[in-house]
């Protein structure tokens, strides 16, 4: 089937807009609204610049903004953007977005859009808003305590097979990525796929209300963000925000192994598919084997059809993503044999369980972007079951936002790496150390445990310690720095050709 036949797109439920070429150049939907526009989605006043002119784009960081951007000055935390107005002028902005408390300099760029607003952030989320309305394509929102990249990408993967995807980039899912992802839809995208994360109650819900979803997905329930949530229900009813969104006109795609997600699926009033290995799964995996580091099969069940799918990856839990990713191919009427091809050639972004293979006969597994204990223990027992002619080694970081049950967690992580037949368990930073602690109570020697308090001695120790068959997992939250174990690695030896 072709992407060009606009009655059979709208028939599989995606909206063409009449008059339009199927694939005309991606130009983002903001582009096409001039000043005046903007004004009135932002509810601003326009205190200078031509009412008819159009902006190429949206920007928050003067540091890279394009020439013809409209850049918002978002007052944050840390850094007030309008302490930055002039730098992103002198880099040819289209004009700026400011606050009732901002005084333009006299010498303000002659021409320049000048749109006064009560506030920045509001009016970015406001214009996404206004663009989401505009756009006729079908909205995709993605949430979880676990798996919400990895299945937001492997989703468009699988949807590009017959569809024009947008999705967001890379960690775009909380209230500032997300307006900004929303800014680049562009009326050749038939479907758009994006993320929703959280640290608090609420934000889902308003992300729904800018983004409007037609389709959810809830991967799973787990004890992430603790440091801001009394409890895991609490969490549950926070992501359960994304399937309170969706009314009856909309799909609710979600994890049936998980009995927190199950739950919030029995509530929800739009229509619902489930995904999982479960029996009754309305799209489900068996007989789950991981073959080697670039392959895993498994049997799947998927509109009373069965398919024997490969993953060139590895893990039980790259199945979950990849299972969700089939529904939504489903419910977008893709046809099964189409999409379990399209599985074959899934790609891990960086950082997130990447495979590097060295000429010095070691391998890495770079998953240092983050990491939480539900999503260790999987990554832990998925390198146990591989086989590796040297040592299977761990190194962890220390895992940030778990509350008062942190170094319990922490524990717990390392007795798993000693059940699962580990090797050699580095652990780095903070809490880190109980898992190290963990991982001799489970009954490695001492010798095959070490804990640094810091990322470069960790690397250090590593770059002496590694020998040829060695298989070695690096996952680490953001805040360890793991990634400063693979980039000494990676420096330090040469990578084998792929």
């Amino acid at each position: 089937m072709s992407c060009t036949d606009n009655r059979t797109l709208e028939e599989r439920g995606v909206t063409v807009i009449e008059g339009k070429e199927p694939f005309p150049l991606p130009q983002p939907l903001v582009s096409e609204m001039s000043a005046a526009e903007i004004e009135s989605a932002t509810g601003g006043v326009l205190l200078s610049g031509a009412r008819a002119a159009v902006p190429s784009g949206v920007s928050i960081d003067s540091r890279t903004i394009r020439p013809g951007e409209l850049f918002f000055a978002i007052r944050g935390p840390r850094l007030d953007g309008h302490l930055y107005i002039e730098a992103a002028l002198a880099r040819g902005a289209f004009g700026a977005v400011v606050d009732t408390t901002y005084a333009p300099s006299a010498g303000h760029a002659a021409g320049r859009t000048l749109l006064r607003v009560q506030d920045t952030h509001r009016a970015l989320k406001e214009l996404a808003a206004e663009v989401r309305r505009r756009w006729r394509g079908s909205l995709v929102a993605v949430t979880g305590s676990v798996g919400k990249t990895t299945t937001k990408e492997f989703a468009a993967h699988v949807l590009a097979a017959e569809y024009s995807v947008y999705h967001s980039p890379g960690n775009y899912n909380n209230l500032f990525g997300l307006p900004l992802a929303l800014l680049e839809l562009s009326a050749a995208d038939h479907i758009g796929v994006f993320e929703m994360g959280m640290s608090a109650p609420g934000e889902i819900a308003e992300m729904c209300r800018i983004a409007r979803p037609d389709v959810g997905v809830l991967t799973a329930v787990a004890p992430v963000h603790l440091e801001f949530f009394g409890s895991v229900d609490e969490i549950a009813r926070a992501k359960g925000e994304l399937a309170d969104a969706l009314d009856a006109r909309g799909t609710l795609v979600y994890n049936a192994d998980d009995p927190r997600v199950r739950a919030l699926a029995e509530r929800s009033r739009a229509r619902v598919v489930s995904f999982g290995c479960s029996a009754g799964a309305d799209v489900s995996a068996s007989d789950i084997e991981v073959a080697a580091l670039d392959e895993t099969r498994f049997t799947l069940r998927a509109s009373g059809e069965t398919r024997l799918a490969v993953l060139p990856l590895a893990g039980v839990h790259y199945v979950m993503n990849a299972l969700a990713a089939v529904a939504l191919g489903r419910h977008y009427r893709i046809a099964l044999d189409e999409i379990v091809e399209s599985l074959k050639d899934l790609r891990q972004a960086p950082m997130r369980g990447q495979v590097v293979r060295f000429k010095e006969g070691f391998t890495l597994i770079d998953d240092s972007y983050n990491s939480n204990p539900r999503a260790l223990v999987q990554m832990i027992q998925t390198v146990g079951r591989l086989r590796a002619s040297g040592r299977r080694i761990l190194v962890a970081g220390e895992m940030r936002e778990l509350g008062p049950e942190s170094k319990r967690f922490h524990f717990e992580c390392g007795e798993a790496a000693a059940q699962s037949g580990l090797e050699l368990v580095v652990a780095v930073g903070g809490d880190a150390r109980e898992l190290a602690q963990g991982a001799l109570a489970g009954g490695m020697a001492e010798s095959a445990v070490r804990f640094f308090t810091e990322a470069e001695e960790a690397a250090r120790f590593v770059l002496h310690a590694l020998r040829p068959g060695d298989l070695v997992l690096v996952k680490g939250s953001r805040g360890a720095h793991l990634e400063r174990v693979v980039e000494r690695v990676r420096g330090a030896f040469e990578e084998a050709p792929a």
